[in-house]
């Protein structure tokens, strides 16, 4: 008889991702907007081949797997809410892929797409001996409207399912129909096999079935099999659960049922054992009340389950996001109007007159320098109330931060055994690998499981950012200055007063992104030093250059000399350049972008300006000329010096 396998499992939010899950399966990247992460695991060996069916009533927004399962996940508000089913089912070596898909892909059809289910189907051929299809299935039910329909209504103070998909008598009944579908096309071939929906029990054999290796255990027993082969040596398995499958093997052959029956339970046992531990890692806890508020916190502005990477971006977006930027800029609003007073004052004990450049009267000065700083007393009270606020926040999310680390550490230490070598966003990711897949991956390879993408991204993203904001911001010191002159031109010392603060704001905010650029910029060339010659590097000052080097590298098109990609980065700049300027627009936003491109252009060459300087120097150096007039002026230095 055939292998028959159709397992089933409900994907809840408490625990999992409905996106990562179908990413996993699929073999392809999807954004979760839950967490705000792009689930992308290890490319797989072969890639699986994807199917969705949707019923006629579904929008179409069904078809797309990324869209659907994000909107599954949105749909779903409770913490713990029923995402998606999941179904596996093995098929038959002795079909054609065709063949296979075909009747995967009619089974799907007729039993859950034509019943008012999404089917997001993935079928996997990694390994020839076990081809299988991942089934994940929508829960909630459409309306004829497209739009989510009701899982359950209260009848007689009772709730009641709208759908009978998850009563056991569907569940058997799809079973059977898969195992009739395989039936038939064994018939239909003149295959002489079979296979059958139900137990060994309910068929009358007295013997229980083996246990399913995961894929890591199943490739380490092929490896030991290998091993012993070539040593000539009798194979005896080494994993837990092969070891068990040699027993059971064993005792269908010599033992009673009741035998059979005690191994049975011992097995099913082992394999529960995992889940119930990791849960009570984080059921059992016991937690202080601020731990409790902290986390409720967190929970509140997620909208979601709490776990370590959640927490991460809670405080990451407390920290870092828009609250802090607007205190931020509170701060500095404060800082440069006390500058433009204190320059005001400095002006109005030297030369009385000169106060008129910051939109002081001579005559008023002092009345009108005590109102002001009594109004920026006021800001400063406000931005204080605010900042407590932002402090407590901050705290609490570091504390659920902590919180949820601690119990990542635990997870991963009850499935890894230790965690001393890893950090957390590893641990992290090993975790819900195993949460998402069922599967442990090798330890060696935990490094590579980091959530994160590679840094390179996001700091030429950020770099370049700093640059833009740079760039407008020197154009808005300019206009603002305009505006002053304007201004004192018709007497309007209160719009002269607003137009110096913004000029000593803006300096500010240009000051401190300039700090943070030329730290991106050093690490930029730390990266292009290992590719390109370190000393070459560190002469290239455009921010634009570092950035696109930094891109023709990671995307595999640069060559060994830096003179020549700075060339090409040149010309091809210059070309976009001649392509926008040919363009009809000439609207203000327009005239921005040429001047952005001529402000790009004019660093580009400047790069390679300086690169060919550089490289003309250190020819120089080299001349025997130089040399001897280099050594003349050290002893004649010496000489002086006695």
């Amino acid at each position: 008889m055939s292998h028959f396998r159709f397992s089933t499992q409900i994907i809840s939010k408490s625990n999992r991702s409905a996106v990562a899950c179908s990413a996993y399966r699929s073999g392809s990247a999807l954004y979760s907007e839950r967490d705000g992460l792009t689930k992308n695991f290890k490319e797989r060996e072969v890639q699986p081949d994807s199917y969705i069916l949707s019923p006629k009533n579904a929008p179409e927004w069904t078809k797309d797997r990324q869209s659907l399962w994000n909107e599954v996940e949105k749909k779903e508000k409770q913490h713990n809410s029923q995402l998606a089913r999941e179904i596996v089912i093995s098929l038959p070596t002795q079909l054609s892929n065709e063949e296979q898909t075909d009747l995967t892909l009619d089974f799907c059809k007729e039993n859950f797409s034509d019943e008012g289910m999404v089917a997001d189907i993935n079928i996997h051929r990694d390994k020839k001996h076990n081809p299988h299809a991942h089934i994940m299935l929508t829960i909630r039910p459409f309306n004829d409207d497209g739009t989510w329909g009701n899982k359950r209504k209260k009848e007689n103070g009772k709730s009641i399912h709208l759908t009978d998909w998850n009563k056991k008598e569907t569940m058997i009944k799809w079973r059977k129909d898969l195992a009739d579908r395989i039936n038939y096309k064994f018939k239909e071939k003149g295959i002489e096999d079979y296979v059958s929906h139900e137990s060994y029990a309910k068929q009358g054999l007295e013997k229980i079935p083996k246990i399913r290796l995961s894929r890591d255990s199943y490739q380490y027993e092929n490896r030991m099999k290998d091993k012993a082969r070539q040593k000539g040596q009798e194979y005896q398995p080494v994993t837990h659960y092969g070891k068990l499958n040699k027993e059971i093997i064993q005792i269908n052959k010599e033992l009673s049922k009741e035998q059979e029956k005690v191994v049975s339970l011992e097995s099913h046992k082992q394999e529960k054992e995992t889940d119930h531990s990791l849960a009570s890692i984080r059921k059992n806890v016991s937690l202080t009340d601020m731990q409790k508020s902290a986390l409720t916190m967190v929970a509140k502005r997620s909208k979601s389950y709490v776990d370590y990477k959640v927490a991460s971006n809670i405080y990451k977006d407390i920290s870092e996001g828009n609250w802090s930027k607007k205190l931020d800029k509170q701060k500095t609003k404060i800082l440069a109007e006390k500058n433009t007073l204190n320059k005001a004052k400095n002006a109005f004990n030297n030369e009385k007159k000169q106060v008129i450049r910051y939109g002081f009267m001579p005559s008023k000065f002092q009345q009108q320098f005590n109102d002001k700083i009594t109004a920026i007393k006021g800001l400063e009270n406000e931005y204080e109330k605010e900042f407590k606020k932002f402090q407590m926040a901050e705290k609490k999310a570091e504390l659920a931060l902590e919180l949820q680390k601690r119990f990542t550490e635990q997870e991963f230490t009850h499935l890894y055994g230790e965690s001393k070598s890893y950090k957390a966003d590893e641990m992290y990711a090993a975790v819900e690998h195993f949460k998402d897949t069922g599967t442990l991956i090798p330890k060696h390879e935990i490094k590579h499981l980091e959530m994160d993408q590679s840094l390179t991204v996001p700091l030429i993203k950020q770099t370049r950012n700093a640059e833009k904001s740079i760039f407008i911001l020197d154009r808005a010191i300019k206009k603002q200055s305009r505006e002053r002159v304007e201004a004192l031109k018709k007497k309007n010392f209160d719009k002269a007063y607003i137009a110096s603060n913004k000029m000593e704001e803006y300096q500010l905010q240009k000051k401190q992104l300039s700090h943070e650029l030329e730290g991106n910029k050093e690490f930029l060339r730390k990266d292009l030093s290992q590719h390109y010659n370190q000393e070459d590097v560190q002469h290239v000052s455009s921010t634009e250059a570092l950035v696109q080097l930094n891109q023709l590298k990671a995307e595999g098109k640069s060559t060994s000399d830096l003179d020549k990609d700075l060339k090409q980065l040149a010309i091809n700049h210059k070309q976009r350049q001649e392509e926008h300027s040919n363009k009809q627009d000439k609207t203000p936003n327009h005239k921005v972008e040429k001047a952005y491109m001529n402000h790009i252009s004019d660093g580009l060459f400047q790069a390679l300006e300086d690169m060919q300087q550089a490289k003309k120097e250190k020819a120089q150096k080299m001349e025997p000329s130089y040399k001897k007039k280099r050594r003349k002026h050290r002893e004649k230095g010496n000489h002086l010096e006695l």
